[in-house]
Formats: structure tokens, sequence, C-alpha cells
């Protein structure tokens, strides 16, 4: 019992630690000049739905959550955050190059199609970032109209991949 005590008060400690050091938070107050919007016509509800669906994990605003002032939870956030942003960041959209641009969108497509985005955790508590059928659609549609818009603009070979450096030697 008493060794029950001192792991328990160990651990308070330990939690009482970690709440001095955490991440840095995800906002700025310098307005995006390479947002999404500053390359492509983005549509007033389709702009809705990304705000509300997709910003916290994929633009340069979070909007934090009480618990995030909880650590090590805190941290957990910001690794999703990150990665989010590593990803497909909307605030930094427009200055990716066109096949990027071109496959971001197709990404969208995929991962709102499949119910991969938004994240199935995140949407346990964000309730309302929940897409519905016909958010999805409107989603998809402009997605793929954007990736027409490129095809129409660039040459077909500007918007594939190209291959990696290793890739590249090993040829």
């Amino acid at each position: 019992m008493k060794f029950l005590k001192l792991g328990l008060l160990g651990l308070a400690g330990l939690l009482a630690i970690l709440q001095f050091f955490r991440p840095t938070k995800n906002f700025s107050t310098a307005p995006s000049t390479s947002g999404i919007a500053s390359t492509f016509a983005v549509p007033s509800d389709v702009q809705a739905l990304l705000r509300r669906s997709c910003y916290d994990c994929h633009s340069n605003n979070t909007v934090y959550p009480w618990y995030a002032e909880v650590e090590p939870v805190g941290w957990w956030l910001n690794s999703h955050i990150t990665h989010g942003k590593r990803s497909l960041d909307f605030d930094e959209f427009g200055a990716y190059p066109p096949f990027r641009q071109y496959h971001r969108f197709g990404d969208i497509i995929e991962q709102v199609t499949k119910d991969e985005m938004p994240l199935p955790s995140y949407l346990i508590i964000h309730r309302y970032a929940k897409l519905s059928p016909q958010e999805k659609t409107i989603l998809v549609q402009w997605s793929k109209a954007m990736m027409n818009s490129m095809k129409a603009k660039y040459p077909a070979d500007s918007l594939q991949r190209k291959p990696r450096r290793m890739e590249q030697r090993q040829q």
C-alpha cells in the first residue's frame, strides 16, 4: 500500500513538472500571403468547410481546446498539428510548386471520400468538424475543379511528381 501511495505521488509530481515544458503554439498574427485563396478560387462555402474541419491542423492558426493546456496532451496535439502541416498547409499552399498543389487536391479528394479526414480521433471531441455527405461532395467537386483548372493551365509533365534523387540513382 505504501508503494502504491509513493508511486501515485511520484506520478503526480512528474505530471506537475511536465506542465512547465510546453510546445510552441501554432498561431500566427501575420496574414498569409501564400494561402490557398491567393492562388485558387475558394468559394465561401468551401472556405467555411476548410476552416471548420481542416484548419486546426492544416493552417498556421490552431484554435486550441482547454485540454491542450495539460501536458502531455499538448505535446500529442502538437505532434498531430506538425504532421498535418507538413502534409498540407492551407496558409502556405500558394507557395507549393504546381505538382504538389495538384497532388494535394488529389489527396483531399481521396481522404475526404475515404473518411480519413478529419481524423476520427479529432471528431470524438470536435463533432462540429464532421463533414456531411453533401459537404464531402462540395469539397470533392471543388478539388476536382481545381485539378482540372491546373491541367488546363500547366503542361502535363509539370503536374507529375519529380523522382527523388535516390530513385534517380537507382535507375
